[in-house]
């Protein structure tokens, strides 16, 4: 692993191993308050729909289906399909036992603009979108010659990557804490998937 990885993946790992600590304590932190604040009073007729869109494309179902077709054709299915389907099976995998772990319970039900149960941390959504489309955007600038399309896809794979988790938070079914969580947990995990992917196909990343 790069000194670059390394540092990335232990300060993911040390940011959710404090948000953690904080969660431990089951009380809300002021700055949940706040972020919960703040976004729901960008809560519109507009917004909301299209909010809802971004969140679905974070559901088991979504991202089994993008995992389906990515190992469905052989053009994609090494270089594409095995590396994103592995990290996401890790994540749901991971994300269950720490959710059992912290029992934390979701913001009250009244919040709620879609239905959502189980338990609050971490954010399965935020976590698996971490890495599912941060993996796909690191194989995409490794393997897609062409740099405009290269650039292209990245810009279109940033959006979920980064939306997914806000949207969670927009949808009252989780805390900031539980999404920020789920992204620093992811980052490092990613790192690790990353670094695993490059010693598995003994290249280097571009």
């Amino acid at each position: 692993m790069s000194k670059k990885q390394t540092i990335v993946m232990l300060s993911g790992l040390a940011g959710f191993i404090i948000i953690a600590c904080f969660v431990a304590t089951g009380k809300e932190l002021a700055f949940d308050t706040v972020i919960r604040e703040w976004i729901y009073s960008l809560r519109n007729d507009v917004l909301t729909p299209i909010l809802k869109v971004i969140t679905y494309m974070g559901n088991w179902q979504s991202i089994t289906a993008l995992c389906i077709l990515l190992l469905i054709f052989r053009q994609t299915r090494f270089r594409y399909g095995i590396p994103v389907s592995v990290g996401a099976i890790t994540v749901t995998a991971l994300n269950k036992i720490i959710k059992v772990i912290f029992q934390r319970p979701r913001p009250d039900v009244s919040l709620h603009l879609i239905e959502q149960g189980g338990y609050s941390f971490t954010s399965g959504h935020s976590i698996t979108s971490m890495v599912v489309f941060g993996m796909l955007i690191y194989l995409v600038r490794r393997y897609v010659k062409d740099k405009k399309k290269a650039n292209l896809l990245t810009v279109l794979l940033a959006i979920p990557w980064i939306f997914i988790g806000l949207s969670r938070i927009y949808m009252g079914v989780h805390f900031p804490t539980d999404v920020l969580g789920g992204w620093c947990l992811g980052l490092a995990i990613l790192m690790i998937l990353i670094f695993m992917e490059e010693k598995y196909t003994k290249k280097e990343m571009p």
